[in-house]
């Protein structure tokens, strides 16, 4: 997926993005349309990482594992991927296998939402890049999963920068009409603090507001 920014800028930032250890997956996702984060998004997402320190990570969408992994390097929390296509649930974890890190990433076959509401467990850090429309949801249901201090991390909010565009073509109308509803909703939640992007294909920041502010 091409970002939002100049098509000369972002090939220019590319060069510098990326994650070496993982190129042969960038380049698997590449020839066969896998969609997986941006280079420079590859980059933040794990600066993020390194920067939090989270020891348990949910992530919502594999795909295969590329993500995931980028974030196993940059900490040594435990990661819970949820994906709900089974064969490329096992792409991922073949991936997750070969990179040696099958004991801090478990891949779960489920739907984001319905794990979301059968979960009792607790993250630091939640990390979604599954289903764009359904990404309000997902945060509803999401926060309450969320420890005090976590953060979570959305990717591909401005869809291709069409967010900001007054018409869109029909095959992206949903898409475009849910992210531009959860983008406003999270803006006027008053309990809760937000940084939009303009990272890659644009990426969205929430963590709780500190109850003393």
């Amino acid at each position: 997926m091409s970002g939002i920014v100049h098509k000369k800028v972002t090939e220019y930032i590319e060069n510098f993005g990326g994650i070496q250890e993982l190129q042969d997956l960038e380049h698997y996702a590449k020839e066969n349309y896998v969609p997986i984060v941006m280079k420079d998004a590859a980059r933040f997402l794990g600066f993020m990482i390194a920067a939090n320190k989270p020891r348990t990570i949910l992530e919502l969408g594999t795909a295969i594992g590329y993500s995931a992994l980028v974030m196993a390097m940059h900490g040594e929390g435990q990661i819970t991927s949820v994906e709900r296509e089974e064969s490329m649930r096992e792409l991922a974890l073949d991936n997750i296998k070969k990179k040696g890190y099958e004991d801090r990433i478990q891949v779960v076959l489920d739907d984001c939402a319905a794990f979301l509401r059968k979960s009792e467990a607790m993250y630091d850090f939640i990390f979604m890049d599954a289903g764009k429309s359904h990404y309000r949801e997902y945060l509803d249901l999401s926060l309450p999963r969320l420890s005090e201090d976590g953060m979570i991390l959305c990717d591909n909010v401005l869809y291709k920068g069409l967010v900001a565009e007054e018409e869109v073509a029909r095959k992206h109308r949903t898409n475009i009409v849910n992210l531009k509803e959860f983008i406003r909703y999270v803006h006027e939640r008053e309990d809760l603090v937000v940084s939009l992007l303009s990272i890659s294909d644009g990426m969205l920041l929430i963590r709780r507001k500190n109850k003393n502010v």
